[in-house]
């Protein structure tokens, strides 16, 4: 398949737009409803390496290596990804953006019912047991298969996940906009910032709505990612993908 069939390609097409900012929502959601839940955020691994590199320093090996396991999780999401979609083309077959997001489905079906049913405990308690690591691990998987899933189909433009990447793009193309001479040019990456912008507000808003949402109701909040991740699926699968039903198909 080449990117010129790849109708996620076009990132700046309104209906992959929607997309983009539904999976920037959903990842803002998980990030805070990881934090609330696991006193960790799961979406993006800075934190982890300098928690890392503290504990290294303080000698507290035993707590270094449990804070491994979330940027490990990432990387095996981020791994999933790619053996989904650039494994798939390299072997020349269709990739499987489908089989990705129903697995982000799967695994956010698990997180809710493992929470409301007592299997990670009490909501919020401290990350010391197994069950909290496991309650981490598929957080952070969840979230490296979806940036992974579309890193990819976009050929690197589109990251989901995580803001720093978006504010120094946004940033620099504040500057690199007022250089341009081309206006169709500057079009351009003024839409391209637009939706730089938006993306990190759609992905504040989902932050800010999990945490009015996991404050009251604890773990019942990951039924909205849930649905969430459901609607992505079915989204993708009618509106983008219907009028190529021969690309990026689930079987």
């Amino acid at each position: 398949m080449s990117k010129s069939h790849n109708p996620l390609n076009h990132v700046l097409d309104w209906k992959n737009q929607i997309l983009w900012l539904t999976l920037a929502f959903h990842a803002g959601y998980l990030n805070a409803g990881g934090f609330l839940s696991s006193h960790r955020f799961v979406s993006h691994m800075t934190g982890f390496g300098t928690a890392m590199g503290i504990n290294l320093s303080l000698s507290e090996f035993m707590i270094a290596l449990e804070m491994m396991l979330a940027p490990l999780s990432f990387i095996c999401g981020s791994a999933f990804a790619g053996y989904l979609i650039d494994r798939k083309l390299e072997s020349g077959r269709d990739p499987k953006v489908l089989r990705g997001i129903l697995c982000i489905f799967f695994l956010n079906c698990i997180v809710f019912i493992g929470g409301v049913t007592g299997f990670f405990g009490d909501f919020g308690e401290p990350l010391i047991l197994q069950r909290d690591f496991l309650l981490l691990c598929i957080l952070t998987f969840t979230c490296g298969l979806q940036n992974g899933l579309f890193v990819s189909l976009t050929s690197g433009q589109i990251r989901t996940t995580h803001i720093t990447g978006l504010a120094t793009d946004f940033g620099l193309n504040l500057i690199k906009i007022r250089a341009l001479k081309i206006k169709e040019l500057k079009k351009t990456e003024k839409r391209r910032n637009s939706l730089r912008l938006k993306t990190i507000l759609a992905f504040s808003v989902g932050s800010l709505l999990s945490a009015m949402f996991f404050l009251r109701i604890e773990y019942w909040g990951f039924l909205i990612s849930t649905l969430l991740s459901l609607a992505v699926f079915f989204y993708t699968k009618h509106v983008i993908l219907k009028p190529n039903p021969s690309i990026l198909v689930a079987g």
